[in-house]
């Protein structure tokens, strides 16, 4: 504006000045062509504008036909934010007093961002529509005559903005930045779609909780699952929902909670009552059941369980957010959703029907055979949710937390200990009688080795008789078969040489063999002669077999 007045006041003086002074009619002219020059230079500057790289030039015109009702930017050239935009560069030809030029910087979307885009104008949403439906064309999308010519829809975008820099009319959108999606290791996310088709039952998909499972391009849960990476998804069009895919392990067992008087909760049904320490900490289980023979107690129980990627859409589909924390009243704690509503009501009506069947010490005694049960019934309940289970599992047994449980396992005690005594009592019986076997066979054993030896020994006294009565016998019949052998030599021998002739012979062969001395030891006395000699010879041989043969021993 400054440039056209100041050109316009300088050809007003020159043409101005042609006029007065006294110069010759070209001069003259000359100064007309000036004049012109400089008012033609005074409008083209003052009508022109510069865009650098990094802006954008919205017009705003100030004199037009107006706008129709309900529209904010002028399709036609009509009086107010125009639809076209300048971009980097010299523009001329927009009139200071017709248009009023705003200059804005152009949007950069950042890596790990995504633009998500609002629109000021347009056609009116789609009923039943809270978001615009989707551009083939992102930079069709930001063209503000395309977007306009091709009927764009005001409000909220489906289409988002992928990382970079971007031109747009900032009278007619509204770009802002959000996190990419990202889902984590261990995760997956389910798409709730808040644009799309609405679904009816003829298409594909199925109705869980009133809540359609649908395929890309409905409204409603989409079936398919995000898995983990990064993604550039319009997470206001498209409700990210995550949903852990790891192993669940839920334990339910004895703590200490710390309450105040007005906020303790009532007493849950079944529970034993056990009182507060004096710090405001008293006991609280999630368990509890009730057995056949009315004994109430607590049971510590852990479940492992999971939920697999294909699976998480139906669960939100019939829970919303799974994961979601929630306070529950009746358990005055926050937990989570599938917990609170699905796995806890789940294993504590599985126990207490379980419980139900058994008297209080069977429950206690059959606990592997109860994990056996309940994994069981677990596994068909949790099926119905399509969730995996690995089992349950039994921990302590709490039948003494109360009064009447801590007598009943005392007389239960009683028992097993009167039982284990008559058992080691029989077992002490039988042991002695054992024993008083033993030594009976011991001692029978004893007289049994004792009487063998006495009838071996009677056995080798008959045998010693036997053999001694044989010698003697056999010495008697040697003896006389001797002596009668003897007896006939001699008869012969006297026979042929003489009854004289022989008591010499033998006589020189004992004396030959030393058994006869020559000194006589017998005195003979007589008449001398032949008998005589022979008579004494015969005295010292009856003499020397008297000393010499030993005396037999007698076998009677």
């Amino acid at each position: 504006m400054a440039s056209i007045l100041l050109f316009t006041v300088l050809a007003i003086v020159a043409l101005g000045a042609s006029f007065t002074l006294a110069v010759p009619r070209a001069a003259r002219i000359a100064l007309l062509v000036l004049s012109g020059a400089l008012a033609f230079m005074g409008f083209v500057l003052g009508s022109s504008v510069v865009i650098r790289d990094d802006e954008v030039g919205i017009l705003q015109k100030q004199f037009g036909a107006p706008l129709p009702a309900g529209q904010i930017i002028a399709r036609n050239g009509e009086m107010g934010p125009q639809a076209e935009i300048l971009g980097p560069g010299w523009h001329f030809g927009y009139l200071p007093f017709v248009y009023t030029i705003r200059t804005d910087r152009v949007k950069t979307i950042q890596p790990g961002e995504v633009g998500f885009v609002t629109a000021r104008d347009g056609a009116p949403l789609p009923e039943n529509e809270t978001f615009a439906p989707a551009w083939t064309s992102a930079q069709d999308m930001l063209n503000p005559v395309t977007f306009l010519a091709k009927g764009g829809h005001r409000g909220p975008q489906t289409t988002i903005l992928p990382p970079g820099t971007y031109r747009y009319n900032t009278a007619l959108h509204e770009v802002t930045s959000m996190p990419a999606l990202q889902v984590e290791a261990g995760t997956v996310v389910v798409i709730k779609s808040n644009s799309g088709r609405q679904w009816n039952s003829g298409d594909k998909g199925e109705l869980v909780n009133g809540v359609p499972l649908v395929t890309k391009g409905f409204r409603g849960v989409i079936s398919e699952p995000i898995t983990p990476g990064s993604y550039y998804l319009n997470t206001r069009a498209y409700t990210p929902i995550t949903v852990k895919t790891i192993q669940r392990i839920y334990t339910y067992q004895q703590a200490l909670v710390r309450r105040s008087a007005a906020s303790k909760p009532a007493a849950r049904p079944n529970t034993p009552a056990t009182p507060a320490s004096p710090s405001g900490q008293g006991q609280d289980w999630s368990v509890v059941v009730r057995s056949k023979d009315g004994f109430s107690f607590p049971v510590d129980v852990r479940i492992g369980c999971a939920i697999e990627a294909s699976n998480a859409p139906y669960l939100v589909a019939l829970l919303g957010n799974p994961d979601a924390i929630i306070k529950d009243d009746q358990e005055d704690e926050e937990l989570e959703i599938l917990e609170a509503k699905v796995i806890l009501p789940s294993v504590r009506a599985i126990m207490r029907n379980v419980a139900e069947t058994m008297n209080a010490l069977e429950f206690v005694n059959r606990r592997s055979e109860i994990e056996a049960i309940a994994t069981q019934r677990i596994k068909a309940e949790m099926a119905k949710f399509r969730i995996t289970c690995d089992g349950v599992y039994v921990g302590n047994i709490h039948l003494d937390a109360t009064e009447a449980g801590q007598k009943l396992i005392m007389t239960q005690t009683d028992r097993e200990v009167a039982v284990n005594q008559e058992k080691l009592y029989g077992q002490q019986k039988q042991a002695e009688e054992s024993r008083a076997k033993f030594v009976r066979a011991q001692e029978e054993a004893e007289q049994q080795r004792n009487l063998a030896q006495a009838e071996y020994r009677v056995r080798i006294e008959q045998q010693n008789a036997q053999a001694q009565a044989a010698k003697a016998k056999g010495d008697a019949d040697y003896q006389m078969i001797t002596g009668e052998g003897r007896a006939q030599a001699y008869r012969k021998l006297v026979d042929a040489l003489g009854r004289d002739q022989v008591a010499q012979i033998e006589l020189l062969r004992l004396v030959v063999e030393g058994k006869v001395q020559i000194t006589p030891q017998v005195m003979v006395t007589g008449s001398g002669g032949t008998n005589s000699t022979i008579d004494a010879l015969a005295g010292t041989i009856l003499r020397q077999n008297v000393v010499a043969k030993p005396a037999e021993p007698d076998h009677k």
